[in-house]
């Protein structure tokens, strides 16, 4: 090898040790700012709102719809409002009780007789939701489970029916049977209501709420258990 190829070798290994002394130190110098780099990063959202549907069981299946707010307060606890409405809230005691009547009527008066009640219920309740911040706002969360408790009023309208010998008949009207139907079967009532569930979360600005509630109501005469399957579509600001 002759003189001019060491020295041009030695020029090699030279710069190829200069490239990696500098390289790490190259890679901790921060790059230049460019437009819009200065601005502050995007906070975690504060807070949604959404729309909720789904099922409801007691004694028989219905329908729920609502709205529900949420505001975050802290790391991974939200506060939580929730109102909508339940199409039937009564239970299978109740029902029984009403079929007595029916069947009173049919024996004291020898006519055929049915009866039915539907209890539709609004309701207001508010909690907190025990669940994970995601990312900040603009960026995929994926999936966040979470856990809720809550706590409110539910209005619950007793409305019972009968049909006798053909003719349709209110609760009310049954009074010229001699049937008088009491508060626990009749009337508007504003009871305690509180509940909890579970459920998941997916996405981010625009969220999918797949989860499970159940609502416990201090009715008149006994409690009503209201078990709830829910789907709700939010928008986090």
């Amino acid at each position: 090898m002759n003189r001019s190829s060491v020295t041009r070798l030695q020029q090699i290994i030279a710069a190829c040790v200069l490239t990696m002394i500098a390289a790490p130190a190259a890679a901790q110098v921060p790059p230049a700012s460019g437009p819009g780099d200065d601005e502050p990063r995007a906070p975690y959202s504060r807070w949604s709102l959404g729309v909720v549907s789904g099922a409801q069981d007691v004694s028989r299946t219905g329908i729920t719809a609502g709205g529900a707010i949420s505001v975050r307060l802290r790391t991974f606890v939200h506060l939580a409002i929730e109102s909508g409405r339940m199409s039937d809230v009564v239970t299978s005691s109740r029902r029984t009780e009403l079929d007595s009547y029916a069947a009173y009527l049919r024996d004291a008066y020898r006519v055929p007789a049915t009866a039915e009640i539907e209890g539709p219920t609004l309701y207001g309740l508010a909690g907190l939701t025990f669940m994970p911040d995601g990312k900040p706002a603009g960026e995929s969360s994926g999936i966040r489970p979470y856990i809720t408790v809550t706590a409110g009023v539910a209005r619950v309208e007793y409305k019972p029916a009968f049909v006798v010998d053909g003719q349709p008949i209110s609760g009310a009207g049954a009074l010229v049977y001699n049937v008088a139907i009491g508060r626990d079967l009749m009337g508007t009532t504003n009871r305690f209501a509180y509940g909890g569930g579970a459920g998941i979360v997916f996405g981010d600005t625009w969220s999918l709420d797949l989860g499970a509630r159940i609502l416990r109501i201090h009715t008149t005469d006994h409690p009503t258990t209201v078990k709830r399957l829910v789907i709700g579509l939010g928008r986090r600001f």
